[in-house]
């Protein structure tokens, strides 16, 4: 029996949304679309992290990043000695990493390289997520664009993208409370409403920004697809139950534990009522011109803007297939990434709009991906440089997909030599971003040739850090005996690591943010520590060190004596020795 012959029924049924292929009959293509659009299988979704481990191989063992995986590793080892963070250790970042990270070490071994290896599993999780997502609201084989892309930026970003911490482990469970929401939009579940609520709590526990944020795109999902959702059939209030229920569970845990060791207090002032300020005054960086000039003569602006990588051929002067990067194929790669981000949330609207003919489940999955993806791009702010951009970018990719497949279904409607060109130049852009890929990844790993050779820290540096890093361990070892405590400013906590020194203050990284120098003063005091290493030079993105940081500077220069030059040259380390007559 056709659709149009299907009998009228005698007594009128309760009005409701019927989905059938008798909605859209005449329009065949929507039909075979939207049965197209289906969730992946269990072995489409391995190929894809198979696929993305594999792709990190070649430079998960590559460079470290002093300050954060420095900070990271000392943090989670002062955890496992029995420190609570926030009452003994200052962060302004909420639990979750530390604690993963501390549990991990304590399960693998105390090494960075457990740490890469999280991450390669965080980055293959995501694309695995990204692909799982763009499934819902496209063809399958547009699902693979946000997955080859997002890998492609893991490479291009390094290390950004390749090292453990906050933001790409916040990013991986906004990521899965946007998939677990869409699957509670389709079975109106419990178990799948208290994983949505699970998913948003371990968020916002590993990073508050995107934890909040991801909060309110549940609740504009939640309320914008709730009447024609085919699964959800509930109020508002016993919809939402579910989510709220998972998001307490796991939320009163940890304010519990940090309650009954003494952290809490702490732990809101650090995260919530003092980070605002500081955060506005000493990493306010302003999206970059998308179409104004970019500034030639810049140092700092080209340092926080442009793609690690590339960066890296900057500085060295290095060719990159037969040229040395210009100005202009910087400044076109960084309005390309911002400028393409906000373009397509811009366009996101109208792709939603586009799908109003379709069944809701896909309607609804596009919608959900769009609030997420503009939502989150707030969490670019007030710091919207490189490494902040490079995270929020991951939820972007979906619509990207979206957009193309819309090309692609359009034109093949209409024009379908000009459907084959499309898909054409989108397989030779896939081969030219596998060669370049290849040629970035082989060139990080020459880059960073040598075995580090240091305690916890078995992955390969380039031959100035490995020695730099050496040369202030042997100092350290020679001047303070096993169990003693040492003090390190402003950026090398990996040295509390390498020498299994502890560090007497709650601050292992002195940058702006709300740390307490006359705190350090008083507690370097206190214990009469002994050795400092000291590099006056602050990261690049910082105002010097003796305008942040007056009294601790003052203090060193007269209780210390520089009893050696590590590391000569722009950025000089120094070994201080306390000075006879304050021991």
């Amino acid at each position: 029996m056709r659709c149009g012959d299907m009998p009228k029924p005698v007594i009128a049924a309760p009005r409701q949304r019927r989905y059938s292929a008798c909605r859209v009959e005449g329009s065949a293509r929507i039909v075979r679309h939207t049965a197209a659009k289906t969730r992946p299988g269990w072995l489409a979704l391995a190929g894809v992290g198979i696929a993305g481990m594999a792709a990190q191989l070649a430079i998960h063992d590559r460079s470290l990043v002093p300050l954060d995986e420095g900070q990271l590793l000392n943090i989670a080892e002062r955890l496992n000695h029995g420190e609570v963070l926030y009452r003994d250790i200052y962060t302004g970042i909420f639990p979750g990493v530390y604690y993963v990270t501390a549990w991990l070490l304590a399960l693998a071994g105390s090494d960075l390289i457990v740490t890469r290896w999280a991450q390669m599993l965080v980055n293959a999780a995501t694309a695995m997520l990204l692909f799982a997502l763009t499934a819902r609201v496209t063809r399958p084989g547009w699902a693979l664009l946000p997955v080859g892309l997002y890998l492609f930026l893991v490479i291009l970003s390094f290390p950004v993208l390749s090292m453990f911490n906050y933001s790409p482990l916040s990013l991986v469970f906004a990521l899965g409370t946007l998939g677990m929401l869409v699957r509670y939009q389709e079975s109106a579940r419990t178990t799948d409403g208290l994983g949505v609520g699970v998913a948003l709590a371990c968020c916002a526990l590993t990073k508050q920004n995107f934890g909040g944020l991801a909060f309110l795109a549940v609740i504009v999902t939640y309320m914008a697809t709730r009447r024609n959702a085919p699964g959800i059939r509930r109020s508002v209030v016993g919809g939402l139950l579910p989510i709220g229920l998972g998001g307490a569970a796991v939320t009163l845990a940890a304010l519990g534990y940090f309650a009954a060791t003494g952290g809490l207090y702490a732990l809101l002032d650090a995260t919530l009522l003092t980070i605002g300020d500081t955060q506005l005054v000493a990493y306010n960086d302003p999206l970059p011109p998308i179409f104004g000039a970019h500034p030639a003569d810049d140092g700092r602006f080209v340092f926080v803007y442009t793609p690690p990588t590339l960066f890296n051929y900057l500085v060295r002067a290095e060719p990159f297939f037969g040229a040395i990067p210009s100005p202009f194929l910087r400044s076109t790669i960084i309005r390309l990434a911002y400028g393409g981000t906000i373009g397509a949330l811009l366009l996101a609207p109208f792709l939603v709009w586009g799908l109003r003919g379709e069944a809701p489940r896909a309607r609804n999955a596009a919608l959900a991906i769009a609030v997420f993806a503009t939502l989150l791009f707030f969490g670019l702010f007030p710091s919207a440089i490189w490494s902040h951009l490079a995270f929020i970018m991951a939820p972007v990719l979906p619509i990207v997909a979206m957009a193309s497949d819309r090309i692609d279904r359009t034109l093949l409607r209409r024009f379908a030599v000009a459907a084959w060109s499309w898909r054409v130049a989108w397989m030779g852009a896939a081969l030219a971003l596998i060669l370049v890929a290849a040629r970035l990844s082989g060139d990080i790993r020459r880059w960073h040739p040598d075995p580090a050779d240091l305690r916890a820290v078995s992955v390969s540096v380039a031959p100035d850090v490995a020695a730099s890093y050496r040369r202030a361990a042997a100092f350290i070892e020679e001047c303070a005996p096993p169990g003693a405590p040492i003090f390190v400013a402003p950026d090398m906590p990996l040295l509390y690591v390498i020498t299994g020194r502890r560090n007497p203050t709650p601050f292992d990284l002195t940058i702006p943010g709300n740390v307490d120098g006359p705190a350090i003063v008083a507690a370097l005091e206190a214990t009469r520590t002994r050795c400092v290493v000291y590099k006056p030079t602050m990261y690049a993105q910082f105002a010097p060190f003796e305008e942040i940081f007056p009294e601790l500077v003052g203090y060193l220069e007269s209780t210390y004596t520089r009893a050696s030059v590590i590391q000569e040259g722009a950025q000089p380390w120094y070994g201080l020795i306390r000075n006879r007559s304050e021991r």
